[in-house]
């Protein structure tokens, strides 16, 4: 391919936006990821300076990766002098939050809330919002790692409270960040212009009711990572036939104790109590109803049980922190 239809495929197609501050992990992540490379590997790397870029194949979509330089001097060039270029054409915007820097938290929202508002400014399309809460490994106490989390998650989403934020836990040095680029890859093939959208769609009603409920699934997605479950469902207890799920992967298993479940009349009755928490073979499952008629179940095998090494109580104050959202969206009328 010659040099000029590389500089214009790579004008011409989505953008995959890594921003974050310097040292949050954003060109560590891109080499794991895309570039296949051992986290041991990225140990040693220097800040990354000005901005990289590469073109990756998405369902056979090209999406270009833009690592951003998080100096603060390349910080305020991208968003002020730089904004049109590099804020047009987004796909996903991924914002990298080291959370073992409390210190730099302030620093981290003010450029987030500047490259939200420059996306909002320069796109023709409605960008999905990612912000990953990262470097968990260097959090092992569990119950510190989820006060900070709620902490971060609830700066962030005050901060831009019209739009809708998918939070991930992620580490290099577990799957976490590469089920976390599986989800956001596969949603920047998918965020194309609407009359293309259409084109490619016949039901015009299923990508309504789709476009919808993807936030409810992002949340769902957020209580998945957050607790490492094995799956996170909202079921309907009036409509049968109403239920999302945090995975777009089935799971064989899952679905297999659904089943079984649906057979016994188990998942749709409504607990005696608000909530509740069950062995079922080698699996754990917690039931908690969100008002007005939803049951909301996770799932949890034995080797990822963060059901049974945290108590009741502290799983609550996680769903706690859903089901007003929950509640609200589900209300709003197609």
């Amino acid at each position: 391919m010659s040099h000029y239809l590389k500089q214009l495929k790579t004008q011409t197609s989505r953008k995959i936006i890594l921003l974050g501050l310097s040292q949050a992990g954003k060109t560590s992540i891109r080499d794991v990821v895309f570039g296949g490379k051992a986290p041991e590997e990225t140990q040693n790397y220097a800040a990354t300076l000005n901005y990289e870029r590469q073109i990756e194949q998405v369902a056979d979509e090209s999406v270009t990766v833009m690592d951003l330089g998080g100096q603060e001097v390349f910080l305020k060039r991208f968003l002020s002098s730089m904004s049109s270029f590099i804020f047009s054409n987004v796909a996903v915007l991924v914002f990298i939050c080291d959370i073992s820097t409390p210190d730099k938290f302030p620093a981290s929202l003010k450029a987030f809330v500047e490259g939200v508002t420059r996306l909002e400014e320069m796109s023709d399309i409605q960008p999905a919002v990612y912000v990953l809460l990262h470097k968990t490994d260097l959090l092992p106490d569990l119950t510190q790692r989820a006060d900070r989390m709620e902490f971060l998650m609830e700066m962030f989403q005050d901060a831009v409270k019209t739009k809708n934020i998918t939070f991930l836990q992620t580490s290099i040095y577990d799957n976490s960040i590469h089920e976390a680029f599986k989800r956001i890859t596969a949603e920047a093939s998918e965020v194309i212009p609407e009359v293309e959208r259409i084109e490619k769609e016949e039901d015009l009603e299923a990508i309504q009711k789709r476009l919808r409920l993807r936030p409810i699934q992002q949340l769902l997605h957020a209580l998945k990572f957050m607790n490492r479950l094995e799956e996170v469902l909202l079921i309907s207890l009036e409509d049968p036939d109403f239920r999302i799920q945090a995975s777009d992967v089935e799971n064989i298993e899952i679905e297999q104790l659904i089943n079984l479940l649906d057979k016994v009349n188990d998942l749709r009755m409504i607990p005696s109590s608000k909530s509740e928490i069950k062995r079922m073979g080698a699996c754990m499952m917690y039931k908690s109803v969100i008002p007005p008629h939803y049951l909301l179940v996770l799932f949890s095998t034995e080797d990822k049980a963060m059901l049974e090494s945290r108590n009741l109580q502290e799983i609550e104050e996680t769903v706690k922190l859903l089901s007003s959202q929950l509640e609200s969206m589900l209300q709003t009328p197609a």
